[in-house]
């Protein structure tokens, strides 16, 4: 039995200590945007790997979050529109030079590792190993939804510059290691209120870099003597797939709720067709651990998708004075002169989702907990946003406790 590379067991211990300390509730969200990630990105990867030959399978993620495809999630069209929108054309044309920056390096550093060393190299791209590119996407996903969740909560809160410094570098990496990029801007909006430090490591690391950039560290082990060689639990691959296929028809019955946008919905049937073939055809896998995609998957699907913490709240990014708004939450205060609301908005899956908050010109009589409908007209009051109340009409808690965008 191979023993765990250094590069790979550092990342282990330091991803189980944070286990140890998170609370629950957060746990089982970042399990949640780690699912929800793997059925995004399922049929991208799985169909890329069955259809080498169809290569602008490849770029068609771009269309989504990004997760699974060739470019730069950054790249992504939710990605750009959210920077855009949040941060200002500036900052979403920086990202998008820095992105295609790292493009050309990389494909630069590629060409001359497979002119001085053949095709080895070639192994790299995501071309026949499905099984082993779905786990590093759930583990990183997994990984930078951990420490994000986290941060929302303050977890590794520090007084002063020793404070700052940590934030930055907890920002900076989950930004590395988040797949999607949609995930990464939407976290660095919740965060940069209350941890401005944390936001911008995000926002200047997330999505810039094809597949994540630590992809040494949370890709399966391979056999050191020949890399080509399949690994002792290959023969679990199949069972890998079927289970991938499960979750999917679980999904299917179940709805998406709480995992994905409904608009991309099409991932699911399409993920567990492809993974249904795969299992029949018996794809190969060099991964030492192929159960841990699927064990992730149905452990988040029994546990299902909490919301965002409510201290994460931020307000919504197209919210305007003058904006109509019609918006049904949750009262979380109310005090002597205003009410606020809140509920959870997903964008494209659970991993980029966040709690919209919105704060009323004058007090509610609704008790906090309860669930109303509202609608106005969004005004500046003090130097902030808020909602004239046109009508407010209690409703009973919805099924589903996200929004879609």
């Amino acid at each position: 039995m191979p023993r765990p590379a250094l590069r790979t067991l550092v990342p282990a211990c330091a991803l189980g200590a944070l286990i140890a300390f998170v609370p629950p509730v957060t746990l089982a969200g970042a399990l949640a945007s780690a699912a929800g990630t793997l059925f995004e990105a399922l049929p991208f990867v799985v169909g890329t790997a069955l259809l080498p030959r169809v290569r602008w399978l490849r770029f068609l993620p771009s269309l989504a979050c990004g997760c699974g495809g060739v470019l730069p999630s950054a790249l992504s069209l939710p990605a750009l529109a959210l920077t855009w929108i949040s941060f200002g054309p500036l900052v979403s044309i920086a990202r998008i030079a820095a992105a295609l920056l790292v493009l050309v390096v990389r494909a630069r550093s590629r060409t001359s590792q497979h002119a001085s060393k053949g095709d080895e190299h070639s192994r790299d791209l995501p071309n026949g190993d499905a099984l082993s590119e779905l786990t590093r996407f759930a583990l990183a996903s997994f990984a930078a939804s951990l420490i994000a969740e986290s941060l929302r909560t303050k977890l590794f809160l520090a007084p002063g510059p020793a404070g700052a410094v940590l934030s930055l570098a907890l920002g900076m990496l989950a930004g590395l290691l988040a797949p999607c990029a949609t995930a990464g801007v939407a976290a660095s909006i919740a965060l940069r209120a209350a941890d401005s430090f944390a936001a911008f490591g995000l926002l200047a690391t997330s999505g810039l870099f094809p597949q994540g950039a630590v992809r040494g560290c949370l890709q399966p082990h391979r056999h050191p003597a020949n890399p080509g060689k399949i690994g002792a639990h290959s023969g679990n691959a199949r069972l890998a797939f079927t289970l991938l296929a499960c979750a999917c028809l679980f999904m299917l019955l179940r709805g998406t709720d709480g995992f994905l946008n409904p608009r991309f919905a099409f991932a699911v049937p399409a993920g567990a067709a492809l993974a249904a073939f795969a299992a029949i055809r018996g794809a190969p896998t060099r991964g030492g651990a192929p159960l841990t995609a699927p064990a992730i998957v149905l452990v988040a699907l029994v546990l299902g998708s909490p919301p965002p913490p409510d201290s994460a709240a931020t307000i919504p990014v197209d919210l305007y004075p003058g904006r109509r708004v019609a918006f049904t939450g949750r009262i979380t205060r109310s005090d002597n002169s205003t009410t606020t609301m809140v509920r959870a908005a997903i964008l494209c899956c659970r991993a980029d989702a966040q709690m919209l908050s919105l704060t009323f010109e004058r007090r509610s009589a609704a008790k906090p907990g309860t669930w109303i409908d509202v609608r106005g007209i969004a005004i500046v009051r003090d130097g902030r946003l808020v909602v004239r109340i046109e009508s407010a009409r209690p409703v009973p808690i919805p099924v589903d406790r996200y929004v879609y965008l």
